[in-house]
């Protein structure tokens, strides 16, 4: 505890000037959540970046409002996205993310579905995902963990939804939008308790796993535009990526849907046997 603070002063003296420039009320201590001082001052330089071109004052605002979607806790997934921390890129990427917001009015989602109940139960029932908070797979730490039970998805299902007009893609990825603010939300009132930036564990049950669970259609239709949104605008989500009972067709599963991943997701996954 006496090192934290004295690492807490620290940050406080060589970086005060610079963090007070901005309105930081929305974030406690937002010193706690920086490796270091230079990241403190990156992250200062980012939100300057951004603020410029959308508006200071708006950015406050929308930090206020939703401090889950827009606070410096959330520039700063984006700013760790790069392991340079590149700023200038990182706020792009921010920036970008603010502007698909406003397309999708993904904020509006907190407090209208927007998505009508039998489309929202079917979705749930093809493709099920619980979001809890447990003990780590490695660790005793309690951890938003998200299952998804892919092994029981019905791919083949939404693209028949899909071509019966049942069903729109854009309402299948409202769906996963609405579970990534939910666990975003959870990240970050867990990360204001812990007074450190939190990460989910990711587990993916594929014991009975099918090469019908991931058809050919829905890998190349549906898939690189779901993570195109997970991967672009909820990045550093995942602390670690749980393969649970992989059968031996996740290499050819894997081959195919893993050209859509990115290295840096792809470096956190872990196969996992639980027989």
């Amino acid at each position: 505890m006496k090192g934290k603070q004295r690492r807490r002063r620290s940050l406080r003296g060589s970086n005060r000037i610079a963090v007070d420039t901005f309105d930081l009320s929305h974030v406690v201590d937002v010193e706690d959540f920086a490796k270091d001082e230079m990241e403190l001052q990156k992250l200062a330089q980012m939100r300057v970046l951004v603020a410029a071109e959308v508006g200071g004052e708006k950015l406050n605002s929308l930090a206020s409002a939703f401090p889950s979607s827009y606070s410096n806790l959330r520039l700063l997934r984006f700013l760790r996205k790069s392991k340079s921390r590149n700023v200038a890129s990182a706020a792009a990427r921010f920036i970008e993310c603010i502007k698909w917001r406003e397309e999708w009015a993904v904020d509006a989602l907190i407090d209208d579905c927007r998505l009508p109940p039998r489309k929202y139960q079917e979705i749930r029932r093809m493709f099920a995902v619980e979001i809890k908070e447990v003990e780590g797979v490695e660790d005793t730490l309690r951890r938003t963990t998200v299952v998804l039970s892919a092994d029981k998805w019905d791919s083949q299902g939404l693209m028949r939804a899909l071509a019966e007009a049942q069903l729109e893609l854009d309402d299948f990825l409202l769906f996963w939008i609405m579970r990534y603010e939910q666990i975003h939300k959870m990240l970050y009132e867990r990360s204001l308790e812990t007074h450190g930036l939190e990460y989910a564990d990711l587990r993916c049950e594929l014991k009975d796993l099918r090469l019908s669970s991931f058809s050919r259609q829905f890998v190349n239709e549906v898939v690189p535009k779901w993570l195109q949104i997970t991967q672009d605008f909820y990045p550093e989500t995942s602390n670690k990526i749980y393969f649970v009972d992989p059968p031996k067709i996740i290499t050819a599963v894997w081959k195919v849907v893993g050209r859509f991943v990115k290295r840096g997701t792809k470096e956190k996954v872990v196969m996992m046997k639980t027989s």
